[in-house]
């Protein structure tokens, strides 16, 4: 899979985290550390989103060669 096909793959997966009724389960009145369970759970999503996208972005990973990225 190239990785322009992971970027988008992994957004739309990240973005069907973001419906509705999956929101519906994390907007509860509760706090975990002080801090809303859905705040809690957007901030968790996005820093999760970053870090896979750095992950799959990033230049020079090990293993991966042209003959690889080039389908």
């Amino acid at each position: 899979m190239k990785t322009a096909e992971r970027i988008v793959a992994f957004f739309l997966l990240f973005l069907a985290c973001l419906v509705w009724p999956i929101l519906g389960i994390a907007n509860r009145p509760v706090l975990v550390l002080g801090i809303p369970a859905l705040v809690l759970y957007l901030f968790t999503l996005w820093a999760v989103l970053v870090a896979v996208l750095v992950l799959i972005a990033r230049p020079g990973r090990a293993g991966v060669g042209p003959a690889e990225d080039e389908g």
